[in-house]
């Protein structure tokens, strides 16, 4: 089998390019592809190539034949994703996009969609799920071997939030280039309890914990072992609540950015997050399941923008407020 590099593949790390090319296959681990290498079973123009080469247009990449006869039959991979998405609709995907140019796609993600299926939600109707059927349905899948159009983030699965795709591979790159150096500007909505009238920064350093009763990771405000962490809250709109008391609408923007940064932050100022379970209220979030019938933290990530090298221009997108929002705080 030989693939030629195009420019979606092109300069990227040959062993980087063999990793997406064979995740299909689940039954090919990342030692395998190493050890192809050293045994030259995949060559680069018919040389052995370090797994660090890096790719350039027209290369063509060589893999032998016993290599193809112990891969699974693709179809069925494919087939398996086909199952997952024939039942959605191309207007209903329309619904979810705040905006799209040639370059990107701004989602607006609802609560309880995983970005990417893990090992936990293999069978999981996921956000890339949607992403790759739009894509489909409107005729945009790019023609490369190896690049897949996906989110440049991912946050927690019960919260709702503006994600950005990146369409094309230099998109993509761009967009792991500025978050991994924090050129993006992200902000937050969330419904605590108690009214929060005044601004305020918190500055308190956190600590990573994992918690083995429970199974995951925790933060925790702690001045010994810390990282430095700084978020901004501003206040929006207070309503004493005749079921869940007093509760504010809150304006969060990330300095840095902690694992549950927002959430432990507010929590350790005594103004937990409405359906919070890691840090919360037990008996709010007990009446907000019983009485509202919402079972997730009231955090939303309504705000994303950046500098667009492509277009010159700075992109702001926004996104509404979600239904469980509003039926809280109007």
């Amino acid at each position: 089998m030989k693939i030629t590099i195009g420019l979606q593949e092109a300069n990227q790390r040959l062993d980087k390019f063999l990793r997406k090319y064979f995740k299909k296959y689940p039954e090919i681990k990342l030692g395998d592809i190493f050890a192809w290498l050293r045994k030259w079973a995949i060559k680069v123009n018919g040389k052995k190539q370090k797994p660090e080469y890096r790719l350039k247009v027209d290369d063509e990449v060589q893999i032998n034949q016993d290599i193809n006869d112990l891969l699974k039959n693709p179809a069925q991979v494919l087939i398996t994703k086909d199952q997952k998405t024939h039942n959605l609709n191309l207007e209903d995907l329309k619904k979810q996009i705040l905006f799209e140019d040639t370059n990107w796609i701004f989602w607006n993600k609802p609560a309880w969609i995983v970005v990417h299926p893990g090992n936990k939600h293999l069978n999981d109707l996921t956000l890339n799920d949607y992403l790759h059927a739009y894509l489909k349905l409107t005729n945009q899948r790019p023609k490369s071997n190896t690049f897949i159009p996906s989110f440049g983030f991912r946050l927690d699965k019960d919260t709702s939030w503006i994600i950005v795709a990146g369409k094309n591979y230099e998109a993509l790159k761009y967009l792991n280039k500025i978050i991994r150096e924090r050129q993006t500007i992200k902000e937050y909505l969330a419904i605590v309890s108690w009214m929060i009238t005044k601004p305020m920064v918190i500055q308190d350093p956190l600590f990573r914990w994992f918690n083995k009763k429970i199974g995951r990771a925790q933060m925790f405000v702690n001045f010994q072992k810390w990282v430095e962490s700084k978020t901004q809250i501003e206040p929006i709109k207070t309503v004493n609540h005749p079921i869940l008391g007093p509760v504010s609408l809150t304006k969060a923007i990330l300095h840095t950015w902690r694992m549950h940064q927002i959430r432990v932050h507010l929590a350790s100022k005594w103004y937990p997050i409405l359906g919070d379970i890691l840090y919360g209220d037990k008996k709010i979030n007990h009446l907000l399941a019983k009485k509202f019938k919402i079972t997730r933290q009231l955090l939303h990530s309504y705000f994303y923008g950046f500098w667009d090298k492509f277009s010159k221009k700075k992109l702001t997108i926004k996104a509404p407020l979600p239904q469980d929002f509003e039926k809280i705080i109007t």
